[in-house]
Formats: structure tokens, C-alpha cells, sequence
């Protein structure tokens, strides 16, 4: 019997015993769990293929928004926080990077929009490979999940001395307000303004940019931050998008802006290089 068998059985007869009210309840014969696991044949530790990627085993370091950055710039931290966990044949995948300057929700967190940006995403990338590592680079806009302070925080710090014709509202699908208050602000997350199509097509255009400077970088993908309530994912989601034009009412308009976002990625790293991330609800 393998030691797999072994557990399940365990389980199975611990069921059966119906649940226990402490320590005390449990049975003094009861059997003792396996002493070791054959870890060379656990599923976990097998080749997968991702795409058209050949991974060596299926421990994924996932998203790991670390609040380290320099000006939304990428640390030297990074460099040896990722050198440290790469092994050979591992899928990395970066933090959530912001695909503007003004599409974080908070301070000290990495963007993807300049050659500066670039330049120190590269230098982890290049231990990433050096280790056998691969590497996918997370892209979102967080949308209505952030605060007006922060948005305008953002603005002065790319240049512009005037706010758009929207103030320093957040934007979102609709103007529906994201519940409770900014974590690093303090402040109310605030009504935001209903992204217009041009708008909307202007946010295509800054995934792709991103895109294509995380490919010059070296990454060997992109990862999609479709979900956690974030722009894309306040699109997918009824509750959120009010919208009566084509972003919004059916499935298929709900999901146009992110098959939209799809499409323009994949114009630069091809789809067999794209994964998504979603998350089955939002309030």
C-alpha cells in the first residue's frame, strides 16, 4: 500500500468515527500517519507544461505584492528576494505591476511604463534565468481600489500639474464606489468616474505597452490580473458594471474589455505566453 493510500484511508476511517470534542477523544490505537512520502514520485514534483513551456515541477511562486519599490521602480531587493527562490525549471511570477503610474492603489508599489522601469525588471529577470527559472510579469490597474490622495499623488509625480476633466477620482466600469477606505491613505475610496470607450482603449494600449517592455526585459510571459477586484474584474462582474454600452449588460460585453486586453498581449507575446487570473466574485 502506498503511503498515499495510507492517508486516505486515515481520513476515511477518522470519518467514520464521527468528530472528536479534543484530544481526549481520540483513540489510543489509532493508526500512526506514514513515517515518509516517495517525494520522487509525488505529482507535485512532475514536469507541466505551460503553454508552450515545459515547467520541471508545479510549485508556482505566485503574485506577491511586496511594497518595496523606489518610485515605482522594481528594488535591488527584488533581485536577491527572487535569486533566492528560483530553482531550475520554476515558474515565477512578478508582483502585480502597474501598467501607468496612475494605476496603483498604493505607494511603493512597481509599474511597467518607462525604460527605467524596464532597466530593473531585467536585472531580476537575469537571475530568474540564470537560476533555470522562468518568468512571467503580472500586469493590472487596480481602478476604483484606490483613493483620490493617492491618484492625485500619482499625477504630480508624472508631471501633470492639472487633473484631468474628472478631478482625481479613481475610475472604474461605472461610478459604483468600492465599500470601506484605502488602507495607506485612510481616505474613502470615492465614487469613480465611468471610463469612456477612448478611455478605455487608451488602458488596451498601456496593457500592451507593458507588455512589450516586460518582453524587451526578458520575461518569458504575461500574467493577467483579471480578478481580486481590480479594474478588469470590475468589468467582468454585473454587480459593478452598469454599463448599457458595448462593455456592458451580456457576458460578452462584460468580458470585451478584457478579451480586448487579451488580444493586444498577445499581439506582443503570443497567446501560448498569456495566463489570467480571476476570481469567481467581487463586491
Amino acid at each position: 500500500m502506498t503511503a498515499s493510500e495510507d492517508i486516505v484511508n486515515l481520513v476515511a476511517k477518522a470519518n467514520a468515527r464521527g468528530p472528536t470534542s479534543g484530544f481526549t477523544d481520540v483513540d489510543d490505537e489509532a493508526e500512526e500517519l506514514p513515517s515518509s512520502f516517495d517525494l520522487d514520485h509525488a505529482k507535485i514534483f512532475t514536469s507541466l507544461k505551460v503553454g508552450d513551456l515545459t515547467l520541471q515541477h508545479r510549485i508556482v511562486h505566485a503574485a506577491l505584492g511586496r511594497s518595496r519599490s523606489i518610485d515605482s521602480t522594481e528594488s535591488p531587493l527584488a533581485i536577491k528576494y527572487f535569486e533566492q527562490r528560483t530553482t531550475p525549471g520554476s515558474l515565477m511570477i512578478s508582483q502585480a505591476t502597474g501598467v501607468s503610474l496612475d494605476s496603483l492603489a498604493w505607494p511603493w508599489s512597481a509599474t511597467l511604463e518607462t525604460e527605467t522601469h524596464k532597466a530593473a525588471i531585467a536585472d531580476i529577470i537575469h537571475v530568474v534565468h540564470k537560476n533555470g527559472g522562468f518568468w512571467f510579469q503580472q500586469l493590472t490597474h487596480v481602478g476604483r481600489c484606490t483613493s483620490p490622495g493617492l491618484v492625485k499623488l500619482a499625477r504630480k509625480r508624472i508631471g501633470l500639474k492639472e487633473p484631468p476633466y474628472y478631478g482625481y477620482r479613481p475610475v472604474s466600469s461605472s461610478a459604483v464606489a468600492e465599500s470601506g477606505i484605502n488602507t495607506h491613505s485612510g481616505e474613502p475610496f470615492g465614487v469613480p468616474h465611468p471610463l469612456t470607450v477612448d478611455e478605455i482603449r487608451g488602458i488596451v494600449n498601456n496593457f500592451q505597452r507593458a507588455a512589450r517592455l516586460a518582453k524587451e526585459a526578458g520575461a518569458d510571459g504575461i500574467e493577467l490580473l483579471a480578478g481580486n477586484g481590480f479594474l478588469l474584474d470590475q468589468f467582468l462582474h454585473d454587480n459593478i458594471n452598469q454599463r448599457d454600452d458595448q462593455y456592458g449588460g451580456s457576458v460578452e460585453n462584460r468580458s470585451r474589455f478584457v478579451l480586448e486586453v487579451v488580444d493586444a498581449v498577445a499581439a506582443v507575446v503570443g497567446y501560448q505566453r498569456i495566463g489570467i487570473r480571476l476570481s469567481p466574485f467581487s463586491k
